[in-house]
């Protein structure tokens, strides 16, 4: 049987606090998962972060916005918190703030948190905050070791119901970040300022390319320590999750980089980690070949192709991108080793993007899903049916898409900065426990 997933973030479940959390619609959302068959949960980074979830400030820390008010009171931290209108759209604000330090002034430090805040890479985070943001590193530590707990004891619910989770790592930290001030010598820099901005060329996307307000890697001097500092990531995110999405795979290869003051149109491909990084990564018994699924989407080389084809990763493919519409065939529906979407966080909903289509090619489309005995009169459902029948190996669709929603719900425009990118949130699942169905 066809393995079937499901791609909602965190800050998009719905929460009488303004963002979803690590709380009760976690745990509702996974029994809805479970009840449906469903065995996978993407859920994007959960990495402390800036203005996206992909510009990490730590690869170790959480993102505070997430931890759980209702879980701060079950533990007896808390007394009742206020609530707020469940709207459509995330806040991002310190709504949940005064209750943080509520549960602080409350905490009796454990064995189990003694444990926790020996770990290295929290202290540097913690450190990090204090100096660069004139936080309590004490308040920063408890708020990391509740944020793990709520995630570790949500992790091993949603296993128990048979639901793995797939967190997805972003291939770099942003400039200014705990990972940049501790360990500056795994990135490109000269006389202690940073060279290169990673980015990507022109593309689908963005017409200009992009700039990702991250640094680079210094891969030499990553590799003369036998990459020792990027496993350790991995490793660390495996225990976060069942199965990691590995961001810009074609930046192992070869990434782009643009010089600092330039525009992405002035960068320039550089060679990566590649083979060295992965041979050596492979060797840990910490990491699992099929607990690795690669992002190959872009502007891949044969190089990329070659390096993927070399360990056989399981890779994503994406709908809206394969389909042919003069041939009316999916060109990659004959790989196994794929996890096909109609598509991820960075692409429109399906009914977004059938909008876009010129009436040619909804037609196309329409034949294209007959063909495949997929005759619903909603272009979702009649996705979601030959994703289910199509020989990839996992099919993952968008919360938005079971609902059939449109351009509106999107939860990201690349290259775009607005307050609707990362913004999207369900109000209830009264709709996706009925449409949920439809992917059965």
């Amino acid at each position: 049987m066809k393995e079937k997933g499901i791609l909602l973030p965190i800050f998009s479940l719905p929460s009488k606090y303004g963002i979803g959390d690590f709380g009760y619609e976690a745990y509702e959302f996974i029994d809805i998962l479970s009840e449906n068959n469903i065995s996978y949960w993407e859920i994007l980074p959960i990495n402390a972060h800036e203005e996206s979830p992909y510009s990490p400030i730590s690869y170790y820390a959480l993102e505070s916005k997430y931890l759980s008010l209702d879980k701060l009171k079950e533990d007896g931290l808390i007394k009742a918190p206020e609530t707020r209108e469940n709207k459509d759209r995330a806040l991002y604000d310190d709504f949940k703030e005064k209750y943080y330090k509520e549960a602080f002034s409350n905490f009796k430090k454990d064995s189990k948190y003694d444990k926790f805040i020996k770990t290295k890479e929290i202290n540097e985070y913690a450190d990090f905050m204090q100096d660069e943001k004139g936080e309590d590193r004490e308040y920063i530590l408890f708020i990391q070791y509740i944020l793990h707990k709520q995630w570790m004891e949500l992790k091993k619910y949603a296993n128990k119901k048979n639901v793995k989770i797939i967190g997805d790592m972003p291939v770099y930290p942003v400039f200014n970040s705990a990972e940049t001030k501790y360990h500056p010598e795994c990135f490109e820099m000269k006389d202690g300022k940073f060279t290169y901005e990673a980015g990507t060329p022109p593309d689908y996307f963005n017409s200009d390319g992009q700039k990702w307000n991250s640094p680079v890697y210094n891969v030499e001097n990553i590799k003369k320590k036998k990459c020792k500092y990027l496993i350790k990531r991995f490793e660390y995110q495996l225990k976060l999750f069942d199965k990691i999405r590995i961001d810009y795979f074609r930046g192992y290869d070869s990434f782009f980089k643009i010089p600092i003051g330039k525009s992405g149109k002035e960068g320039f491909y550089s060679d990566g980690l590649s083979y060295v990084f992965f041979d050596e990564l492979l060797k840990s018994k910490k990491v699992k070949k099929e607990n690795l699924i690669i992002e190959d989407l872009g502007d891949i080389r044969e190089e990329t192709v070659a390096l993927r084809e070399h360990y056989n990763f399981t890779r994503q493919k994406i709908l809206q991108f394969t389909i042919d519409f003069n041939n009316l065939i999916d060109r990659d529906n004959d790989a196994e080793n794929v996890l096909v979407f109609p598509g991820n966080h960075d692409c429109n909903t399906i009914y977004g993007w059938y909008k876009t289509l010129s009436e040619e090619y909804k037609q196309s489309l329409k034949e294209f899903l007959k063909r495949n005995n997929c005759n619903n009169i909603n272009v979702n459902i009649g996705i979601m049916q030959y994703l289910i029948k199509c020989k990839a190996q996992m099919a993952i669709i968008m919360v938005q898409d079971v609902l059939g929603l449109d351009e509106s719900a999107r939860i990201n425009m690349p290259g775009t900065i607005s307050n609707e990118n990362w913004s999207w949130k369900l109000i209830d699942f009264t709709d996706f426990k009925e449409r949920i169905k439809d992917f059965n």
